[in-house]
């Protein structure tokens, strides 16, 4: 019982310095309201679309590269790197890769991957390679053939070339670079289809990029060296495309994608000068040595610890509250599924 009766008292202390700040009080309940009132205000003003039917996208063709590589650049051609150089039956597959492209590009073998990497690094025409074919076998000799079960892997430029397509459709450059072959989604997806626009799928450009063009012309020259009858045969009635997957009806809400950056800021706006009370009403005491003087009269620290957070814990509280109440209510008609 005297211990109940101590932290009576000293919640009775806490309360009476607090009530003398009227002005303190009333921040550290009106900056909460005032945070969640602008959410509130954002839901008012961004208003929600509902977007009933799928979204379609035409067919796309890998058979040729983009219109983009066309154009070689000022005063060369493109390159096709492949490695090894010595071996033959390499050498057979990357001309049907020439022929397949159409483009005007040259062949450029390299013997090694190093090889390959160090005339990257060094060599004022390395811009020029549209891509490495690397094929992950050793040939002892330059007639062996190549083994039926191909392993081969493409090699890109690490930044983009066919830049006129942007998700604005604008012909600059967005902000990110490379295949971002680590992750399946943006770290912030937004609401709907991403790069709606795009009917090539947006970044990283497979389409764009020549990727799959190469890849194509790769994998059928691979099948023309092992049955060149039978896949002439075949290529004449099948037709290979690319063609972005539907994304079913949804909810077009720009709200979503400001809460997303916006709400932690807020939050912590809101709790930011309550976390600044809390400070100086502790440090303020011990100057004053007003707590070692309580610990002389026989207090505990931890009553004296257990009083300020019971004080603030129940301050914070109210304005939590408040806050969840607004959070709760419904200010508009919405679609249904998106945030009211």
């Amino acid at each position: 019982m005297a211990v109940l009766r101590q932290l009576a008292l000293l919640l009775w202390k806490n309360y009476s310095l607090q009530k003398r700040k009227v002005l303190v009080t009333l921040l550290e309940l009106f900056l909460p309201l005032l945070f969640s009132g602008i959410l509130i205000w954002l839901r008012l003003k961004i208003q929600s679309e509902n977007v009933p039917n799928a979204t379609l996208y035409p067919s796309q063709s890998i058979r040729e590269l983009p219109l983009f590589f066309s154009f070689p650049p000022p005063g060369a051609t493109w390159e096709l790197a492949y490695i090894p150089s010595q071996s033959e039956a390499v050498r057979t597959v990357v001309e049907n890769v020439q022929r397949a492209l159409v483009i005007n590009l040259r062949a450029h073998g390299f013997a090694s991957e190093k090889d390959f990497e160090d005339y990257i690094r060094y060599d004022n025409r390395s811009a020029n390679v549209l891509a490495a074919l690397v094929f992950e076998h050793t040939f002892n000799h330059s007639r062996d053939p190549l083994p039926l079960a191909v392993r081969y892997h493409l090699r890109f430029s690490y930044t983009r070339r066919n830049y006129m397509w942007t998700q604005t459709g604008s012909f600059f450059l967005k902000e990110t670079e490379g295949w971002h072959t680590t992750s399946l989604f943006p770290l912030f997806p937004n609401p709907g289809p991403r790069e709606p626009t795009s009917p090539d799928g947006g970044e990283p450009g497979y389409i764009r990029e020549g990727f799959l063009a190469v890849q194509h012309a790769v994998d059928r020259a691979i099948m023309h060296y092992h049955a060149n009858a039978s896949a002439h045969q075949l290529f004449e009635k099948l037709t290979v495309i690319a063609k972005r997957f539907p994304y079913p009806p949804f909810i077009s809400d720009p709200f979503l994608v400001a809460i997303q950056y916006q709400l932690p800021l807020l939050l912590m706006l809101s709790f930011t000068y309550t976390s600044l009370s809390i400070i100086r009403a502790i440090v303020q005491e011990k100057e004053k040595k007003l707590k070692e003087y309580m610990r002389m009269m026989g207090l505990s620290s931890w009553l004296l610890w257990t009083a300020w957070f019971l004080l603030f814990f129940l301050l914070l509280l109210v304005a939590v509250s408040f806050m969840t109440l607004l959070f709760c209510v419904k200010v508009s008609a919405a679609p249904e599924g998106s945030l009211t």
